[in-house]
């Protein structure tokens, strides 16, 4: 059976030190891909088209695969901690083939590739 929903906990502020640790950790194991990505960066914008439905009350993000390379895919989460995509079942089970209405965002922009100077 599981656990209720912590709908308004899930997730936490962390110290930057526990944050680094934590990076510091996954970047040793991306050291043997060939290609490591490291973050994925979203838009403003798609965070606040996510939450512009009063429904969404956080965010699940699901990990994915591209021709092989990791990618992030955000879906939006009701109060209940149901994904709220617009699709008949669930995500393993259904992805739309157009994206279009979907509910569910991806395409971010990777780091090393697509980073900030700093």
């Amino acid at each position: 059976m599981s656990k209720p929903f912590p709908y308004k906990k899930a997730g936490r502020e962390m110290r930057f030190d526990e944050a680094r640790t934590w990076v510091d950790s996954y970047r040793k194991t991306c050291e043997k891909q060939v290609k490591p990505i490291f973050a994925e960066g979203f838009s403003k914008e798609v965070l606040m088209k996510m939450f512009a439905d009063d429904a969404c009350t956080g965010i699940r993000i699901y990990h994915g695969q591209q021709n092989g390379e990791p990618r992030l895919l955000l879906v939006g989460m009701d109060k209940e901690g149901n994904d709220m995509h617009r699709s008949q079942r669930g995500l393993k089970d259904d992805m739309p083939d157009d994206g279009g209405g979907s509910g569910i965002y991806g395409d971010g922009a990777r780091c090393p590739e697509e980073c900030g100077s700093r």
